[in-house]
């Protein structure tokens, strides 16, 4: 049986552009990451693979190339086997040979390569995390005299879209929204998606995905 190649593996089309490539990896990570409970190390290996190769131009142009060379030629001018050509009948064109591939790089420098890579998109969400953990904590400045506040109910199911929440140390708190709240939820988005226009992002550790938000108001 023939392997499976990078394309089949992220269930994408050999011409699929590269923004389709992206989606069609994220789709695929979320479904057999180890950590999920339909997770396969081997499977998301595969995953990684095709995506380290098809992300980057050249290494998918290469590859691409590696694919036409070791595909089977089928020539409808073939004769079989002890078959002789007619008297008279013109020789078949010979087909030109194909010129060799330009080099491609040494696999070591793009496992360097990306090495970088991850280590620097994991600084920045570790950066991003403190920025957003310092930008939600608040300094209780309240007057001791004050009434103490009612504190809202909470509750422990995972909040949706329209719901307001309470920021935690890992997780989010479904609270009402006419209770002090961290803000109301608009959707949940995976690693690396954007937010719609006029709301922010903040990563919950425990659901592996991110909020996009509306803070509240005043």
């Amino acid at each position: 049986m023939p392997r499976e190649s990078h394309y089949d593996v992220l269930g994408v089309s050999p011409g699929a552009k590269p923004e389709a490539i992206r989606r069609a990896y994220l789709r695929q990570a979320r479904r057999w990451h180890p950590d999920r409970p339909s997770g396969d190390s081997e499977r998301m290996r595969a995953v990684n693979e095709a995506w380290k190769v098809l992300s980057d131009l050249r290494s998918r142009a290469a590859y691409d190339r590696s694919l036409a060379r070791s595909a089977p030629s089928q020539s409808s001018s073939a004769r079989p086997a002890g078959a002789t050509r007619p008297t008279g009948s013109p020789r078949p064109a010979q087909t030109p040979p194909t010129p060799p591939a330009p080099p491609v790089p040494p696999l070591e420098l793009v496992s360097i390569r990306w090495r970088w890579i991850s280590l620097a998109a994991v600084v920045l969400a570790a950066v991003a995390v403190v920025v957003i953990l310092l930008a939600t904590s608040t300094i209780d400045d309240s007057d001791p005299d004050s009434p103490p506040t009612t504190l809202a109910p909470v509750s422990q199911a995972r909040p949706e879209p329209g719901d307001c929440f309470l920021i935690g140390a890992t997780t989010l708190t479904s609270v009402a929204c006419d209770h002090p709240h961290d803000g109301k939820l608009v959707r949940w988005v995976p690693l690396g998606a954007p937010c719609p226009p006029d709301t922010e992002l903040h990563w919950v550790r425990s659901a592996q995905e991110a909020v996009c938000y509306h803070p509240p108001s005043g």
